[in-house]
């Protein structure tokens, strides 16, 4: 989507990344088959297929990997309906003007680069009713979010993300477990205990971590005792174990924790800080801000609403936790009879 100003685009942002909001078209509210009953709001299938088609852009996908995505298309368009209602109940007032506005200034940006918007919206599979849906409740969001950018909430956010943030390296071993093949995720349970077995005992001093690598560890830094060396909090490790890894203090180990490439433990042993300084930081940190007061509206949200699904409509079980995917478990409610 072309820029909009630095604060709405801090915040459209922060909807796109945290939600990958597929919008809803206006129209759609009419009737049709309710997928998903979100509160009082209702997702139709017509709405969750399109937005399914649009998240998979063409793809041919394996069942699983079909499933999965419709698992997080009805996961982000049910987030949207709680944000939606959280913009109502406070009140938060969206002119048509204003959306027109932005969508006027697209169709300017657009029209530099010589794409008319009906091709730009064809080529992202919406319409201009879905469009300006989903512009209305991102400058609902921005007017309800953007007061909560304050300098104290950008102090806090520093000083619980800034080994995230400011080119902090941490050094690390680990123990990796592999799925059996025969079973795949079934087996996680029982790799998981063995896990734990192995933490108890480096934690006993029965043996110590590089020998536990050297003689459990499936990956190849086991030659190494499990040492990977160096690496920055994001873009070179699988986002979950990094942030694992990052969670924690010279040599601290972790718990057994799951990625895709199996169940892990995970020791820090050195840690270099970074130097970027904080001033230099704040539109991540702005964003974190909003970030994570979109999380709090969520998961308050999913609290104290009702979310049924109709049969054949993949979701993730209620008490997923969003940060370790391959953790989850898609459901499905199967039809009567």
């Amino acid at each position: 989507m072309p820029s909009f100003p630095r604060r709405l685009a801090a915040a459209c942002a922060v909807v796109a990344a945290s939600l990958a909001g597929p919008g809803r078209a206006d129209g759609q509210a009419d009737g049709g088959d309710v997928a998903v009953q979100v509160g009082d709001a209702p997702i139709f299938r017509s709405e969750l297929d399109a937005a399914v088609q649009r998240a998979a852009q063409g793809r041919d996908l394996a069942a699983a990997d079909a499933a999965r995505l419709a698992a997080e298309t009805v996961e982000q368009l049910v987030n949207e309906r709680l944000l939606e209602r959280e913009v109502e109940e406070k009140q938060i007032a969206v002119d048509e003007d204003e959306v027109t506005e932005v969508v006027t200034r697209m169709r300017g940006q657009l029209a530099v680069r010589r794409i008319p918007i009906e091709t730009f919206l064809a080529q992202v599979g919406r319409d201009e009713n879905s469009l300006r849906g989903q512009i209305r409740l991102e400058l609902g969001l921005n007017k309800l979010l953007v007061p909560q950018v304050t300098a104290a909430a950008l102090d806090a956010a520093f000083a619980r993300h800034h080994r995230d943030l400011d080119g902090t390296l941490v050094r690390a071993s680990h123990v990796v477990l592999r799925p059996d093949s025969g079973r795949g995720a079934e087996s996680l349970p029982d790799m998981e205990r063995r896990a734990a077995a192995i933490r108890a005992r480096v934690l006993k001093g029965e043996i110590g971590f590089a020998d536990a690598a050297r003689r459990h560890s499936a990956g190849p830094s086991r030659r190494q005792g499990g040492d990977l060396g160096f690496f920055p909090r994001h873009g070179l490790m699988d986002e979950e174990f990094a942030r694992q890894a990052f969670a924690l203090a010279k040599g601290e180990m972790s718990k057994p924790f799951v990625t895709a490439f199996g169940v892990h433990v995970v020791l820090v042993t050195d840690i270099r800080p970074g130097d970027v300084r904080r001033d230099v930081l704040r539109p991540q940190l702005e964003k974190l801000v909003l970030q994570e007061a979109i999380r709090e509206i969520v998961d308050r949200r999913r609290r104290t609403t009702t979310v049924e699904y109709a049969p054949g409509v993949p979701h993730f079980a209620p008490d997923d936790d969003p940060r370790a995917p391959a953790r989850r478990v898609i459901m499905e409610k199967p039809a009567a009879g």
